[in-house]
């Protein structure tokens, strides 16, 4: 894992420092640093499979995956934030209530 080229860790310290750096005044501590870390664990995790779609350019699919996985967890979060929307996927999922508190 930790036999890639320079090159490699520069794309990814940097995707890194961007996604930490990027929403620091709207997110708490805490939630910037869990989705860094989500976001660079599953880049490292999926790059070298990924690479297969990108002509075997590894460095493009790490950049690739933390910008879609980033896109993901922005949205994933939003939605579960939102607890009305939350609450009326639940009742329309399991069929509870009238959709009325």
């Amino acid at each position: 894992m930790f036999d890639k080229p320079h090159e490699y860790w520069a794309a990814f310290i940097g995707m890194v420092v961007y996604i930490f750096m990027r929403d620091r005044k709207s997110e708490t501590l805490m939630a910037s640093v869990g989705k860094t870390i989500a976001s660079a664990l599953l880049t490292l995790a999926l790059s070298p499979t990924a690479a297969a779609y990108t002509r075997d350019n590894e460095i493009l699919a790490a950049v690739a995956l933390m910008a879609f996985i980033l896109i993901a967890l922005d949205v994933g979060t939003a939605l579960f934030s939102d607890r009305d929307f939350v609450k009326e996927l639940i009742r329309k999922k399991f069929g509870g209530g009238n959709g009325k508190n």
